[in-house]
């Protein structure tokens, strides 16, 4: 059985995970799209700690494994990634989700990106959406318990006791894979080996 996303706001816990998926484009050109440079090398397989050891904050700002799962492309960011700075130009002609821990500046953020605009965006700490679809995931957080439903907004789970933030996260995320068909192994991402990539040569814009 493929892995739910939930696994992410554990992992999030001990380590800056910056997970960017795409539906639509290839994991290479998914890259050539983020990268700050061109064109992008990509580089036999390592692993997370690998990966992470490449950046040195001068000629190596931020590093990427990059993978397929399903339909969506994906890249596990290390570094100074753009994380909520994206431009939703990447999502041109496809769709476009980013998870961002956000550790220096918490809480953590999901987006939404399609055709070049942003669809969804919300912090993981809370529930305030915006966006064009600002209402997309509404109904199944609220069928899962995660946030009340509108009417009732005195009630915040429908149940005595609230959600702990931690794991509000991890059923967000779940919800989230779910709408999405986005399932991602998390043995392959923290353990495994996954080719690399060069994503900033530069600091980000965002810093």
């Amino acid at each position: 059985m493929p892995d739910s996303l939930e696994w992410i706001a554990d992992a999030w816990n001990s380590r800056g995970l910056y997970i960017t998926c795409a539906r639509g484009l290839s994991p290479q050109d998914l890259v050539q799209r983020m990268a700050d440079h061109e064109p992008v090398e990509v580089k036999p397989a390592t692993t997370l700690q690998e990966a992470s050891g490449m950046v040195d904050m001068s000629q190596v700002y931020c590093t990427g494994r990059i993978g397929q799962a399903g339909d969506w492309a994906f890249i596990v960011e290390n570094g100074g990634s753009e994380g909520w700075a994206l431009d939703p130009g990447v999502s041109r002609g496809a769709e476009v989700l980013i998870f961002d821990p956000r550790p220096d500046d918490p809480p953590s953020f999901f987006s939404y990106h399609a055709n070049g605009e942003v669809q969804l965006y919300f912090e993981l700490g809370g529930y305030d959406p915006a966006g064009a679809q600002p209402e997309l995931l509404r109904p199944a957080l609220e069928a899962d318990g995660v946030i009340p439903p509108e009417d009732c907004l005195d009630d915040m789970l429908g149940m005595d006791e609230e959600l702990s933030s931690h794991e509000q996260r991890r059923r967000v995320l779940t919800v989230i894979g779910e709408h999405f068909g986005l399932f991602l192994s998390q043995q392959t991402i923290v353990s495994g080996h996954l080719p690399v990539v060069i994503t900033r040569t530069s600091p980000p814009t965002s810093w």
